[in-house]
């Protein structure tokens, strides 16, 4: 037999014979949902700490030392001793790759296969512990290290170029411009993953 609960002006009769309001239903639900959030909570939480990938939510990246360039040229701003991110026009950002120094990209693995600015390594922002291994010993803290991402929207090259600041490597330089303005240019991309990265 179904049980099927008893309801007389406004009241539940449930099986223990308790009864029930529709306002004591209410915050029965309220109550689930809390605990239901609280163990969401709690169990992300405990993932991202085992997780390779995982954040320090405790970790300050607020006191990094930021230049913004503009439309000046980075040598007259920008001292090779400097210490921070500094902001790089779009002229900047070329002379740094002619002059050889290393170029992050911080988008994710399907943007970055799609295309990308000839030999940028891959350090999706949003998984950068996973890619650590390959790319830091591939940085020197003493150099200069560019990051970029999709474009004047995205922030993940400055976020990128944070973490690195806390991981020690102070001379650090984001491209806003990102993958929107070299393509705009016409200059080369490069399609597919680093070789031996996957």
């Amino acid at each position: 037999m179904i049980y099927q609960p008893i309801v007389r002006r406004g009241l539940i009769l449930t099986r223990a014979g308790c009864i029930l309001t529709a306002d004591m239903k209410m915050k029965r639900a309220i109550a689930q949902a809390v605990v239901l959030v609280l163990l969401g909570t709690v169990t992300g939480l405990i993932y991202n700490r085992i997780s390779a990938n995982g954040i320090d939510p405790f970790r300050k990246l607020d006191g990094v030392p930021v230049y913004d360039n503009g439309d000046t040229p980075l040598v007259e701003t920008d001292p090779d001793d400097h210490d921070g991110i500094c902001f790089v026009s779009f002229e900047d950002f070329l002379e740094i790759i002619d002059a050889g120094y290393p170029v992050l990209d911080a988008r994710t693995p399907d943007e970055y296969k799609l295309g990308h600015i000839p030999g940028s390594m891959l350090c999706d922002y949003f998984e950068m512990s996973r890619y650590f291994e390959c790319v830091l010993p591939r940085l020197s803290p003493d150099d200069r290290v560019v990051v970029y991402c999709n474009g004047p929207s995205c922030d993940d090259s400055e976020m990128l170029a944070r973490e690195l600041y806390a991981l020690g490597y102070t001379k650090l330089c984001v491209f806003m411009g990102g993958m929107e303005k070299w393509t705009e240019a016409g200059l080369t991309v490069e399609y597919g993953p680093e070789e031996g990265w996957e």
